[in-house]
This record gives C-alpha cells, sequence and structure tokens, in this order.
C-alpha cells in the first residue's frame, strides 16, 4: 500500500504515530509508564526529514505552527543530553497547556542518559508552564514534579495545600508517601507501587494523549 501521510506543513512523507505497548509495570509517581512502555520513549515523536517539524504525528500538526519551526530559537536548540532536543521542540509546537507534559518527558529522557542537572532543569520547567492544578491527579503530578526538581518548599506547599481538600484514601496514601519524601529531601525516582498498598495492578498511563477518565480510573482500571 502506498503511504499517502505527510507532514501537515511541508507534505514530506512520514509514518503512522508510534503506539507503544500496554506498560506490564508500575509507573513512576510522575506518571512515566512503566516497561515496556518506558523504554520506547525514543520513538514517542517524528522529526520531519523536509522542514524538521516534531510532533507525535507530523500529519495533524496545524499549518500555522511553520513559523515557529522556521525560526532561529526552533532551528538553533540544543539540548543536553541531545536525546531530549526532540520534546524540547515539540514544546515550543505544542498548545500551551501541553508544554509541561513535554518537558517532563524531556526530563525523563535526561533521566535515561544519566544527565541529572538537565533533568532538574527540565523539571523545573515543566512546573513553571504546569499551571493551576485542574484536579488531584494534576496535583499530585506536580508535587512530585517539584520534589524531583529540588523544589522541596514548593512540593510541601502544595501538598499541604491538597492535604486541606480531604482527598480519596488512594490519594491520601500517594500524598503521605510524597510528604514523607520531602520531609527526608528525598528527591529521587519512586514508583506508584510503592505509594499504594497493594500495588496497582495495571498500572496504565499512555503517553501520547490525554484521558478523559481520571487518574485513578486510568491507574486502577476502574
Amino acid at each position: 500500500m502506498i503511504n499517502t501521510r505527510a507532514c501537515a506543513l511541508c507534505a514530506t512523507p512520514c509514518s503512522p504515530p508510534f503506539r507503544a505497548p500496554p506498560p506490564q509495570l508500575s509507573p513512576d509517581l510522575d506518571l512515566r509508564p512503566g516497561e515496556p512502555t518506558r523504554s520506547t520513549i525514543g520513538r514517542w515523536l517524528q522529526s520531519c526529514e523536509g522542514c524538521g517539524a516534531v510532533a507525535p504525528d507530523l500529519a495533524r500538526l496545524p499549518p500555522e505552527v511553520i513559523e515557529i519551526v522556521e525560526s532561529e530559537a526552533y532551528l538553533s536548540l540544543a539540548a543536553r543530553p541531545p536525546e531530549a532536543t526532540p520534546f524540547l521542540r515539540w514544546a515550543m509546537l505544542c498548545r500551551e497547556g501541553d508544554r509541561a507534559g513535554a518537558l517532563l518527558q524531556a526530563a525523563w529522557v535526561a533521566d535515561d542518559a544519566g544527565d541529572d542537572e538537565a533533568a532538574v532543569h527540565y523539571r523545573k520547567e515543566a512546573a513553571a508552564c504546569w499551571g493551576e492544578p485542574d484536579g488531584i491527579e494534576s496535583a499530585l503530578r506536580l508535587i512530585d514534579i517539584l520534589r524531583r526538581a529540588h523544589l522541596l518548599a514548593a512540593a510541601e506547599e502544595c501538598a499541604a495545600l491538597v492535604a486541606e481538600g480531604a482527598p480519596d484514601d488512594r490519594a491520601m496514601q500517594i500524598l503521605n508517601f510524597e510528604r514523607a519524601r520531602i520531609a527526608e529531601r528525598d528527591t529521587g525516582r519512586h514508583l506508584m507501587s510503592s505509594a499504594l498498598k497493594p500495588p496497582a495492578r495495571m498500572p496504565h498511563v499512555a503517553h501520547g494523549r490525554t484521558e478523559k477518565k481520571g487518574f485513578f480510573s486510568r491507574l486502577f482500571g476502574s
């Protein structure tokens, strides 16, 4: 079959978007999915060989972002580690509400490269773009991003505000786990299964789309 898919900006042929296998292991507290999804992060974005645009699906880019793709800031963008560059370019093309997620994924790539300084920097940028959490799942995720960005005072302040809202039992387990890590000045990676007892049986969180179902519905398959 002839490939009819093409970059929306320059009409260069492109492949269908990558579909990761469903995760079988627990996600991180910042919702990075577990294996085998985790190791496929390098395939989550497509890079156009024609114009240099980056997106999960080049065929669905809005035409107006060509101005950004052709800008000096976009073209000159480089990152340490270089594997994070596509995610930073995608962040430039994202709508404001999606930019934080792209920056967080850049931090995940930096984690994999062992570049702690870059990972902290990208998490700080993600936190700055996060905006006001729109629900308990967003707030819990922000707490973990702040903690891992070494912004411990901000993480505890956010945690205290969440606690005032009397979250349900499962959210409270995560919150208490996070606050204990903050108190210990622990800025490392932790799994969702470490915070929840018993652990999630199907801890699936998709990397490339926004779900209408809530965080705990996705996590527990309910």
